[in-house]
C-alpha cells in the first residue's frame, strides 16, 4: 500500500473570502426630504412627530383632542374666544344697566302711541264733520236749498188762498200772510232764477 502524505487544508484569511468593499460599492445614504404640504405648513408641530406618535393620535381620540388643544393655533383661538366672551358679557351688564331706562322709554312710547291714536280718531271724526259741513254749504247744495224753499213757500201761499177760499181765514188776516209768504216767495225765485242764470258768484 502506497503511504500518501494527509495534507492539512488551512483556511485562507478571512480577508481572501470577503475582499473589502471598496468605497465605490457603498451604498450612499438616503437624503429625506423634510414634508412640505399644507398640513405641514399649517401645523408644524404635526408633521414632527414620530410614526408612532401620529399612529396614537390618530387612534386614540383623547389624546388627539389634548395635543390639537395644546397647539399655538388653538391656545390663539381660545384666548380670542375668551376675549370675546369677556366682551360680550361686558356688553350684556352694560345694557342690563340701561334696562330701567329702556323700560321707562317703552312707558312713555306707549302713552305717546295711545295719545297719538286717540288724536287720530279725533281728527278723523272732525276732517268728517268739516267734509260734512263744506258738503252743505257748497254752491250746489245751497242751490238746492233755495230751489227746495222757493217750492216750499209757493205750496205755503197756495195752501193759504185755499183756506181763504174755504172761508177758514178773514180777508184781513189772509191778506197780511198772503203778502208776507208771497214777497218771500219772490224775493226766493228772483234769487234762484238769478243763480241759475249764472249771475250769482260763490265766495268762499
Amino acid at each position: 500500500m502506497e503511504e500518501h502524505e494527509q495534507s492539512t487544508l488551512v483556511a485562507p484569511p478571512q480577508s481572501h473570502l470577503f475582499p473589502p468593499a471598496s468605497s465605490h460599492n457603498q451604498q450612499p445614504t438616503q437624503h429625506i426630504e423634510p414634508i412640505n404640504d399644507n398640513l405641514a405648513r399649517d401645523f408644524p408641530d404635526v408633521a414632527n412627530l414620530s410614526r408612532e406618535d401620529m399612529t396614537a393620535l390618530l387612534e386614540d381620540e383623547a389624546y388627539f383632542d389634548a395635543f390639537f388643544n395644546c397647539l399655538p393655533q388653538s391656545l390663539a383661538q381660545h384666548q380670542s374666544l375668551e376675549q370675546r366672551i369677556k366682551s360680550n358679557l361686558a356688553i350684556a351688564q352694560k345694557n342690563e344697566g340701561l334696562r330701567p331706562q329702556l323700560e321707562a322709554l317703552r312707558t312713555a312710547t306707549g302713552n305717546l302711541y295711545n295719545e297719538v291714536t286717540e288724536l287720530k280718531a279725533r281728527w278723523a271724526h272732525l276732517e268728517a264733520a268739516q267734509a260734512e259741513v263744506h258738503r252743505k254749504f257748497n254752491p250746489q247744495t245751497q242751490m238746492n236749498r233755495l230751489r227746495s224753499a222757493t217750492t216750499a213757500q209757493e205750496h205755503l201761499s197756495e195752501s193759504l188762498a185755499n183756506s181763504f177760499q174755504n172761508g177758514d181765514i178773514d180777508d184781513e188776516t189772509f191778506a197780511r200772510q198772503y203778502k208776507d209768504i208771497r214777497k218771500v216767495y219772490h224775493r226766493r225765485a228772483v234769487n234762484l232764477e238769478k243763480w241759475e242764470a249764472g249771475s250769482v258768484v260763490w265766495r268762499n
